[in-house]
Parts: C-alpha cells; sequence; structure tokens
C-alpha cells in the first residue's frame, strides 16, 4: 500500500462520520420543521397567542437552521422555468408586508380612519397621529402569521423536494386530522362535544343535556370540517398513489386477480383513514365544509384521470364506484347537513355581515383598515338588527379587501393563487407517477380556498400553515426536480 493510498483510506474513514452526522442534523430539522406545522391543528387550531406565537418563534429558528443548508440540501437552488415565476412571487410578497407596514405609519395618506383620530383628538384633546390602521397591534399579529406562512412555504418548496418527504407532508396531514376526529369523537361521548380542553363552544348555559356539533380539537366546527376535509383528499391522494403489487407473470384478464392486486395493505390503510375522516367531517355538519371536500376529491380525480380513460378502463369504473359511495354517504348525511340549514338561521345574518363589510370597503377602498382591524371596523358599522358582537367576516376574500382595501388585496390574492396556479400546471405537465403530488397539492388546498369564499378556514392558523407546506410542496413537485434527479442517477 503506498503512502498516497493510507491518506486517502484515513480521508474517507474521518469523512464518514462526518456525514452520518449531518444526514442525522437534516433529519432532524426536517422533523421540527414538520412538528409546529402539523401540531398546531391539535392546539385549539392555533388560534390562541399561546399557540400561534411559540410556533411562530420555533418556526423562524427552523428557517435560520434550513438557511444555512441544514434539512434542505440544494432545495433553494433555482431552475430556469422556476425563476420568473418565483421572482413573482417574492416581489408580490414584499409588496404585501410593505403595504400593511404603510397603513401602520403615519407617512401613509388619508384614508377612511381619519375621521375617527380627528373624534378622539376633539373628545381626548389627545390622539396618535392618523394611520389606515385603526388596530395596530392587531395587525402586528396578524402580519406575523403571514410572514411565518411565507417562511413555511419557502421550507417546503425547499424540503420537499424529495418525494418520500413530500409524501411525509400528506402522511403527517391524513395523521393529524385522525388524532383530532378521534378526540372529537370522545368529546361527543364525555361533554357531547361541548368542550375543546377546557374551552366551552356552546353560547348561553350549559347543562348535561346539551348537543353540539363535532369540532374535534378545533374550536369551531366550519374550520374543524376544513381541516379534516383537506386530510381526506390527502387520504385518497395516498390511496391513488400507491403502486400496484402486479402478479410475476402479469395479469390474465380476471377482474378478480386485478382487484387482488388493488387492495394493498398501505392501501387498505388509507382507505380505513379516508372513512373515519368521511364519518368526522359528516358529524361535523359544515354544508360549506363537506361541499368543498367534496369538490378537491373530485378535482384530485380528474385530475389524475386526464389522459387515463381509455387505456385504464378499471380507473372508470372505480371513480364511478367512489361516486355512488359519495352520494350514499350523501344522502345518509343530507338529513343532518338540512336540519343544520333550517336550524341555524344563520344565512340572513351572514348576508347583512356581507353587506357591512362592503360598506366599509366603499368608505375607504383604497388604503383599507389596517391589516387584522376588522373587527374594530364592524363595532363601528354594525347594523342594529346583528345583536351579538362579530369579529370575522365569514368570507376571507372579503376581508381582505376590508381590511387591505384594493390596492393592498392585490398581491396578497396572488401571494396564494400564484403558488395554487403552479400546482396546477404541475398537475397537467407531469407524467402519471409524477403529476401525483402536485395535482394532490392543488386539489387539498382548494378545500380550504372554496371554503373560505364562505367562511374563514384560510385565517385559523393551522390551516394556514397547512396550506402554506402544501403550496411549497406542490411548487417544488410541479418543476420536476427531484423526478429529474431520480432519472440521472
Amino acid at each position: 500500500m503506498t503512502p498516497r493510498d493510507t491518506d486517502d483510506g484515513d480521508a474517507g474513514e474521518a469523512a464518514q462520520p462526518r456525514s452520518l452526522a449531518l444526514r442525522v442534523v437534516d433529519k432532524f430539522v426536517v422533523a421540527l420543521f414538520f412538528a409546529p406545522v402539523m401540531l398546531s391543528a391539535l392546539l385549539l387550531g392555533g388560534v390562541r397567542d399561546w399557540a400561534w406565537a411559540p410556533i411562530a418563534g420555533l418556526i423562524g429558528l427552523v428557517a435560520v437552521l434550513v438557511a444555512l443548508g441544514f434539512g434542505a440540501g440544494k432545495g433553494f437552488e433555482v431552475g430556469e422555468r422556476e425563476r420568473r415565476p418565483l421572482l413573482a412571487l417574492i416581489v408580490c410578497f414584499i409588496v404585501f408586508v410593505a403595504f400593511a407596514l404603510l397603513q401602520m405609519s403615519s407617512l401613509a395618506p388619508a384614508s377612511g380612519s381619519a375621521w375617527l383620530y380627528a373624534a378622539a383628538l376633539r373628545i381626548l384633546g389627545n390622539a396618535h397621529a392618523a394611520v389606515p390602521d385603526i388596530a395596530v397591534d392587531a395587525a402586528r399579529n396578524t402580519l406575523i402569521k403571514c410572514v411565518t406562512c411565507g417562511l413555511i412555504f419557502l421550507m417546503a418548496r425547499a424540503i420537499c423536494r424529495e418525494r418520500d418527504r413530500a409524501r411525509m407532508l400528506l402522511m403527517l396531514l391524513v395523521a393529524s386530522a385522525v388524532v383530532s376526529v378521534a378526540y372529537g369523537l370522545i368529546m361527543q361521548v364525555t361533554t357531547h362535544g361541548c368542550y375543546v380542553g377546557t374551552y366551552v363552544k356552546k353560547q348561553g348555559e350549559y347543562d348535561l343535556g346539551s348537543y353540539c356539533l363535532m369540532s374535534g380539537t378545533f374550536v369551531n366546527s366550519n374550520s374543524f370540517a376544513s381541516y379534516v376535509g383537506m386530510a381526506m383528499v390527502a387520504a385518497i391522494a395516498l390511496l391513488l398513489g400507491s403502486r400496484d403489487r402486479e402478479p410475476a407473470g402479469g395479469y390474465d384478464g380476471r377482474p378478480l386477480q386485478r382487484l387482488e392486486s388493488l387492495l394493498t395493505g398501505s392501501r387498505m390503510v388509507w382507505l380505513a383513514f379516508f372513512f373515519f375522516l368521511l364519518g368526522g367531517l359528516l358529524m361535523s355538519a359544515s354544508r360549506a365544509g363537506v361541499a368543498a371536500s367534496v369538490a378537491g376529491a373530485l378535482v384530485l380525480a380528474l385530475l389524475l384521470m386526464r389522459g387515463r380513460w381509455r387505456e385504464r378502463p378499471d380507473l372508470v369504473r372505480w371513480f364511478v364506484v367512489a361516486l355512488v359511495i359519495a352520494l350514499v354517504f350523501g344522502v345518509i348525511a343530507g338529513g343532518a347537513l338540512l336540519n343544520k340549514a333550517v336550524r341555524a338561521g344563520d344565512s340572513s345574518v351572514r348576508v347583512a355581515i356581507w353587506l357591512t363589510s362592503l360598506d366599509a370597503v366603499g368608505l375607504s377602498p383604497w388604503l383599507g383598515w389596517g391589516l387584522g382591524s376588522f373587527a374594530d371596523v364592524f363595532t363601528i358599522l354594525q347594523p342594529a338588527s346583528i345583536t351579538q358582537p362579530n369579529n370575522l367576516a365569514h368570507s376571507t376574500p372579503l376581508e381582505t379587501l376590508v381590511e387591505l382595501g384594493v390596492i393592498g388585496a392585490i398581491p396578497a390574492f396572488a401571494v396564494v393563487l400564484l403558488p395554487w396556479g403552479i400546482c396546477l400546471q404541475g398537475a397537467f405537465r407531469q407524467e402519471y407517477r409524477h403529476r401525483i403530488l402536485p395535482a394532490a397539492a392543488f386539489a387539498i388546498v382548494a378545500v380550504p380556498i372554496l371554503h373560505s369564499m364562505v367562511d374563514f378556514s384560510l385565517q385559523i392558523p393551522a390551516v394556514g400553515y397547512a396550506v402554506s407546506a402544501l403550496l411549497g410542496m406542490g411548487w417544488a413537485q410541479a418543476f420536476g426536480r427531484a423526478a429529474s434527479t431520480q432519472r440521472r442517477r
């Protein structure tokens, strides 16, 4: 053995432990990223300060580690096709943040809130300089949540380049929702679903005979339904993404043999989770949640079956069977949903809230009232027909218009819709085995986006964090880096 060979051998032996240590650190950082994103759903949906604030701090810490190269590898590289859309997305996010900061500054021109500060000066003899934002502390908290979502997107884009990690994100989403539904079932038996921890959901007097809609670990049944619907669509994606167990001699045309190959162990697990989550979704009795979840599942099925209707007639049969099952469950749950629609009597109230929100937009159309200021604006404009206080517009796009105005709402909408469109583009571009993940990201995110048209599920931190991670994963998989890397290997 020559001296040169000895040196090379020693260097190789010294490098091996370091490489192993780095792999361990990478896995730890990835786990630190996944944990707060998925566990926030188990902490009242992350809506309390004691829940979302520590999560935001932890996400910031993990972002620093990922920026240093831990867990992401070469995930921050930008390809030629990705350069322009990523630059557009970054510009939109910067403009959105800058506009939110401008609303808190006296440098902004006079807006609809100017008369409030003038009235305060006249009554109190002292007032803060007039700014568009009438609730700066709420704006600061909301902006921190938005920045946290931006960090989650960037980290998911880097971490979820690998298909195994992307699938892990879907698995953890399903697991988190399963735990939430299981907790909801326990609460239905013990407290009739009226408690989440020590928080009582029921308005008015509570007694042992009181019944409340299932909300799992969330404080609101509609947000719970949106999250469970996302997980249900994720379970379908994992179910359809599992590989067939093809016999050694190939198929001989017998349907039973084909059915046996489809019913693998992993598929049976995801199928069981799907029905479990479907049960929790129906028990929530959320009309919009059920409709959005069905729409998301249908979109996923259509995206994955594109171009395969003729070559795989068995998929058509499975699609028809799934559609029949969905209709049967819809008929079974229809009574509960219709009963809620009749008993709730909130349709007129919600319409009144929307009309009041439009009035608020008309009073300050360009600069808005400030990020996170909807509750204060509604207190000022609340009609006499609504006796209870309300702090949400029950429509995220409309509330965004109230708070940011037309100028700030445009980049805010683009920050969500641009990655969502990239996921859809990836679902159309990729081959079947590579289109599953971007298609899954698009369909899963469709659930809270559609639901937020008539509610506020996207504003729940747990849902917002999961959506940001899914959009980042779908973005990464849409450009096919993982697939191209595997082909080169």
